[in-house]
C-alpha cells in the first residue's frame, strides 16, 4: 500500500524569526544586566533567536499555557521554541514580541537568572558531578540535525499510518461493547471487556498525545479540537489539563521543583530532595514531606505497581480541577460537554451489566488495567537524572538527552508503546511524528556517542528493574532522615526544658 505522505511546506527549511537584518539592527541592544533588571521590573523576557521577546502580552494567550512560557524567562529558548512549534509561529509571530538585541556576554550561558529568585519559576536543580561536556558543540549540532530532518521531510505526517492505528482503535471498542452487550453474563466476560477498554483507552492516549504535540496536522486548533473528540469523548480525560502539564515536562523536563511529571507526593519521591518539602511552581504549594509521605515513600518500590493501579482515578480528578478551577482553560465550555458525553455514554454502557459487583468489576478493570500506561510513562523518567551539572550552561539537547531514557522492544511490538518507546528522540523532536521516531534513533545515538552524553536504554523488563531499584534507593535513605529528625527534636527539646 502506497505511503500516503502529506508535506508541510512550512517545515522544509529551519525555523528562524522572520525579521530583516536590518530591522534587527534597528532594535534596542540589550545587556545581560539590562535583561535582568528589566526582570527584576516584571517583563517577562526570554531570547529566541538572538532577539529578546516581551511576552508579558502573550504568556496568558499561550495555547500551551503559561507556566511554559515563564520557565524561560530570562534564558535563551531557541532550541525549546522550535522544538515545540511549527516554523511559521517562530518565524511569522515571534517577532510582534521582539524588543531588542541580545548582546551576550561571551560566557556562552543559556540561563541568565539562576541566582535570581522569580515568583513563578525556580531555578534549576543543581548537582551531580560535572558532565565536562562541549554544551556548545552539542547545541550547534542538534540544530544541524533538526534542519536535516526538516528538510528531509521527517515532520510530514504519513496518514497511512494512522489508517491502521485506527483500525486497531475500532477493533478494540467493538471487542468491549460485543463483551458487554452480548457476552455472557460472568466474571470473566466482564473483566475481558474491561480490559479491551483498558487498551482502547492506552491506545487512544498515543493519539491523543500526537494531536497535543500538533503532528497530525501541524495546525494548532484542528488537533487540538481532535483530540478533545478522542481523549475527553472516549477517555474521559481533559486534552486543556494535559496540554498545560505536557508542555511544562518538556520545558523543565525532570526539574524537581518544576516539573509536574514527577511531583508525586506523597506516594513518589524520585529524589530524597522531595525530603526538604519543597515548593512546586506548578501546583503553587508546599510539596509537604509529612508523615503520610515519609510512610509512602519508604515503600515506595514495593507499592509502586498497586499505586499505578490507581493513577487513572487521579487523572480524572486532575482533570475536573483543571476544568473547574483553572485561571487557564480556553477550550472550558467544549471539554465539560465531551467529558459530560463520556460519562453518558460510560454510564449507559455500564448500565447494561446486570448485577453491581460485576459493574464494579468492569469499571475497576478497565481503569486498574490502564496502569500498563502510566508505567510506560513514569519509566521514561521515574530513575533519571534531576539535577543538573550546569544549569547556566547546559543546552536544551543535552538537558533532555540526561533526563529520559529509551525502551527498547522488537519493531512488531511498537504498536503496543505507541512511540514513547523512543523518549529521547520525542523529547528532542516532540512534534516528530511517532512513527518516524525509530529512524531518527540511530542519528541521535550517533550525536550522542560523537559528544559523550550517555544514551541510555533498556529492555520493558530491565527499564522496570531499575525504575524499582531507584525508587528502593530513595526509600531506603527515609529511615536515615526520620533518624536524624528524631535527634534533631530531642535536641530542641532539652534547649527548650
Amino acid at each position: 500500500m502506497p505511503s500516503l505522505t502529506v508535506k508541510r511546506d512550512a517545515d522544509a527549511e529551519p525555523a528562524r524569526i522572520a525579521l530583516s537584518e536590518k530591522r534587527r539592527r534597528h532594535l534596542p541592544a540589550c545587556t545581560v544586566e539590562q535583561l535582568r533588571q528589566r526582570i527584576r521590573d516584571g517583563e517577562y523576557l526570554v531570547i529566541i533567536d538572538g532577539l529578546v521577546c516581551k511576552l508579558n502580552g502573550f504568556v496568558d494567550k499561550h495555547p500551551g499555557g503559561p507556566l511554559a512560557v515563564l520557565h524561560m524567562v530570562g534564558r535563551d529558548a531557541t532550541d525549546e521554541v522550535t522544538s515545540m512549534h511549527p516554523r511559521e509561529v517562530v518565524a511569522d509571530v515571534m517577532p510582534r514580541w521582539a524588543v531588542a538585541r541580545f548582546v551576550a556576554d561571551g560566557s556562552e550561558r543559556v540561563s541568565f537568572v539562576e541566582d535570581m529568585q522569580l515568583p513563578y519559576s525556580a531555578a534549576r536543580s543543581a548537582g551531580g558531578e560535572p558532565a565536562n561536556l562541549d554544551y556548545v558543540a552539542i547545541q550547534r549540532d542538534y540544530r544541524q540535525l533538526h534542519a536535516r530532518l526538516q528538510a528531509e521531510g521527517f515532520f510530514a505526517c504519513d496518514y497511512s499510518e494512522y489508517a491502521r492505528e485506527g483500525a486497531r482503535y475500532v477493533g478494540l471498542f467493538v471487542a468491549a461493547l460485543a463483551l458487554v452487550l452480548c457476552g455472557p453474563a460472568s466474571a470473566w466476560t466482564y473483566a475481558a471487556a474491561g480490559m479491551c477498554t483498558a487498551l482502547l483507552w492506552q491506545q487512544l492516549s498515543f493519539f491523543a498525545h500526537d494531536l497535543g504535540h500538533n503532528e497530525l496536522t501541524g495546525r494548532r486548533d484542528i488537533d487540538l479540537v481532535l483530540g478533545i473528540c478522542v481523549a475527553d469523548v472516549l477517555g474521559g480525560l481533559s486534552v486543556g489539563w494535559w496540554k498545560k502539564n505536557h508542555n511544562t515536562h518538556h520545558i523543565v523536563t525532570n526539574d524537581i521543583d518544576n516539573d509536574p511529571d514527577i511531583q508525586h507526593l506523597p506516594f513518589f519521591a524520585v529524589s530524597t530532595r522531595f525530603f526538604e518539602s519543597r515548593f512546586s511552581t506548578y501546583y503553587g504549594r508546599i510539596m509537604q514531606f509529612d508523615a503520610a509521605a515519609r510512610l509512602f515513600v519508604s515503600l515506595q518500590d514495593k507499592l509502586y505497581y498497586l499505586v499505578m493501579c490507581f493513577a487513572r482515578f487521579n487523572l480524572y480528578v486532575l482533570s475536573w480541577t483543571y476544568l473547574l478551577r483553572s485561571d487557564f482553560a480556553p477550550y472550558r465550555a467544549l471539554e465539560i460537554v465531551c467529558v459530560g458525553v463520556f460519562l453518558a455514554w460510560f454510564s449507559y454502557l455500564v448500565s447494561y451489566i446486570p448485577t453491581w459487583p460485576l459493574r464494579v468489576l468492569y469499571v475497576l478493570t478497565a481503569n486498574a488495567a490502564s496502569a500498563i500506561l502510566h508505567i510506560q510513562i513514569t519509566l521514561s523518567h521515574f530513575a533519571m537524572s534531576t539535577e543538573s551539572p550546569d544549569p547556566e550552561h547546559e543546552c536544551f539537547c543535552a538537558r533532555q538527552v540526561r533526563t529520559t531514557m529509551d525502551v527498547i522492544c522488537p519493531r512488531w511490538f511498537d504498536w503496543f508503546h505507541g512511540g514513547l518507546q523512543f523518549q529521547i528522540e520525542h523529547h528532542l523532536f516532540p512534534r516528530l511524528p511517532r512513527h518516524k521516531l525509530g529512524r531518527v534513533q540511530p542519528m541521535v545515538k550517533d550525536l550522542c556517542r560523537r559528544h559523550g552524553m550517555e544514551f541510555k536504554e533498556f529492555s520493558f523488563i530491565d527499564g522496570n528493574v531499575y525504575t524499582i531499584r531507584w525508587l528502593g534507593h530513595v526509600a531506603s535513605r527515609v529511615k536515615t532522615y526520620n533518624c536524624r529528625e528524631r535527634l534533631h527534636d530531642q535536641a530542641v527539646a532539652s534547649i527548650v526544658s
